[in-house]
């Protein structure tokens, strides 16, 4: 009865892991960036096995004023794509009142950066023979135009425009 019992817990768990569905995410205002990448990468990955997930992707720099989320995963092209990714940013920074140029959303009315993300191949397929990609976001804490996220922002490309 006691390995009926093990063997019992060991599929339910198995099955538990193997068939977990994850929706496409929807514009939201009141989540972050890194969530929201979070949540499509989950719903994007090919494979039934991502051991990459238990990585914390996350990271809070308070005293830089940002959030960094990175994640590599198996990007299942049936799920998703990266031209899909980059139109959702697009649209999450319109509805924030920006414009995309590049991998930054630009406020349109005060030319601040609002988050910068980007998604690219890594060059390499996995195992199951999907592609390798990479997601990588940053976004202000608090405010996008806090003082710290804004020099982080100068520091990792981002050029105000002239006036």
């Amino acid at each position: 009865m006691g390995k009926f019992f093990v063997v019992l817990l060991g599929c339910s768990l198995v099955q538990a892991c193997g068939s977990q569905h994850y929706a496409k995410p929807t514009i939201d205002d009141s989540k972050d960036i890194a969530s929201l990448s979070a949540q499509y990468v989950n719903a994007t990955r090919g494979g039934g096995w991502d051991f990459t997930s238990l990585l914390p992707g996350k990271v809070y720099h308070p005293r830089d004023g940002y959030i960094h989320y990175k994640r590599l995963w198996c990007l299942d092209e049936g799920k998703g794509s990266i031209e899909e990714f980059q139109r959702f940013m697009a649209d999450i920074c319109t509805s924030k009142g920006g414009k995309m140029d590049a991998e930054w959303c630009i406020s349109s009315t005060h030319s601040y950066p609002v988050f910068r993300a980007s998604i690219e191949p890594t060059g390499t397929t996995c195992s199951g023979g999907n592609i390798a990609a990479s997601v990588d976001t940053i976004e202000p804490i608090s405010s996008s135009t806090a003082s710290e996220w804004r020099l982080y922002a100068e520091k990792k490309g981002f050029v105000p425009p002239q006036r």
